[in-house]
């Protein structure tokens, strides 16, 4: 019985972190085009509101340990998801730059809230023996809600007005706080610990592989907002139905879960993450290329997969005792730091197309070589679990 509580409730959480960054991500291929519209300036500029959401995680980051431990968990993550949704809502009324700049910042400090809160909670509920895969679970939907989300504020924009895809955001948002006021989380006393710290942060041992996971999803951040449309112009078949590349993404991100599983032998995190690079950098090449660019969204997907959980867990191993949570968030702040660049990068390059893959190439060829000649070595030499 108790185990059947443990799974419902975790899988309560899993989902209402699935549903955030959905309510989230429909957003983030639309938001630079719509308010560049809207405002009458370049998506060169409005790009920039991605890299002010960043800085507000990190902004609330210090005050991270503070918040879960002097208050129940569970409310501080519902607090923050609801403050995502009033920040969504309030994209219908934006009049000037400063007030977008000003939302986005607000929005990333509640999203900083939220996961940083999620994550403290999937851990306290998941048994000490499970937590490893707790913690991958996690994550995973976490970036499949991402890749959700991006096809879904896609399609949308594409085919109804900016205000259905907020009320969509919102209301998905809404259905994730339900989600989360139904999760049941064990007492715990309260914890005095000081106002501002690292812990449920940074995990300072683990700079090197953050360093190496900004390049490795600054390379789907290039290909997320719409200033590139030729992206979302792929049509199923005969039936002239257009397909958002991020659709594939999805599917090759699904399958990775069944490749990976192919992998029992030493040295797996080596060689899953040289593959996993080796691909998106595969996905990168064939969009500068004549063949379909559904191939490289499935490929691109695919990589992403393998390349993501493994990440997380070195992450783990890298942090010591009751630092777990430290380790995830780090994962977390890493990856959307990539992302969050990589749009903006795209944004800045809206009239060069070309110039935006080759970067994305790049990229990716440099965090294949960072990985192998330094974060795998340094993540052997630092290991504690």
């Amino acid at each position: 019985m108790a185990v059947k509580l443990w799974t419902v409730h975790f899988m309560r959480i899993c989902v209402a972190n699935l549903l955030l960054f959905i309510s989230l991500y429909v957003l983030f291929p639309v938001l630079s085009v719509e308010m560049a519209d809207r405002l009458r300036v370049p998506a060169a500029q409005t790009g920039v509101i991605f890299l002010f959401f960043t800085l507000g995680m990190f902004l609330i980051g210090p005050f991270h340990a503070y918040l879960v431990d002097a208050y129940k968990r569970k409310y501080v993550c519902m607090f923050a998801a609801a403050l995502m949704v009033v920040a969504t809502i309030g994209y219908a009324f934006v009049t000037n730059f400063t007030e977008l700049i000003l939302l986005s910042t607000v929005q990333g400090l509640a999203f900083g809230i939220g996961t940083t809160a999620g994550i403290t909670l999937a851990i306290d509920i998941t048994n000490s023996t499970l937590r490893s895969a707790g913690n991958v679970s996690f994550s995973w939907t976490a970036r499949l809600g991402m890749l959700l989300g991006i096809i879904l504020g896609v399609w949308l924009y594409q085919s109804h007005s900016f205000q259905n895809l907020l009320t969509v955001s919102v209301i998905t948002g809404a259905v994730g706080i339900l989600m989360l006021s139904g999760v049941y989380v064990p007492f715990r006393a309260p914890i005095v610990t000081k106002l501002y710290s690292f812990d449920r942060f940074l995990l300072l041992r683990g700079w090197v592989p953050a360093i190496n996971l900004i390049l490795i999803t600054f390379v789907p951040g290039l290909l997320i907002p719409m200033v590139h449309p030729f992206l979302n112009d792929f049509v199923l078949g005969n039936m002239g139905i257009p397909v958002p590349f991020f659709i594939g993404t999805a599917l090759g991100y699904i399958a990775s879960l069944f490749f990976a599983r192919l992998f029992f032998f030493k040295e797996k995190t080596l060689r899953l993450v040289i593959i996993g690079i080796g691909l998106e950098m595969v996905a990168m090449s064939l969009l500068n290329t004549d063949l379909s660019i559904g191939i490289s969204s499935v490929l691109l997907g695919l990589g992403l997969g393998l390349t993501m959980p493994e990440f997380l867990m070195i992450f783990v191993k890298l942090s010591h005792h009751c630092q777990r949570g430290t380790a995830n968030t780090t994962h977390l702040l890493a990856s959307e730091v990539g992302i969050s660049l990589g749009i903006a990068t795209a944004c800045y390059m809206e009239l060069d197309t070309d110039k935006m893959l080759h970067t994305g190439q790049m990229v990716a060829s440099i965090a294949l070589l960072f990985f192998v000649l330094v974060t795998y070595p340094y993540y052997i030499k630092k290991k504690v679990r």
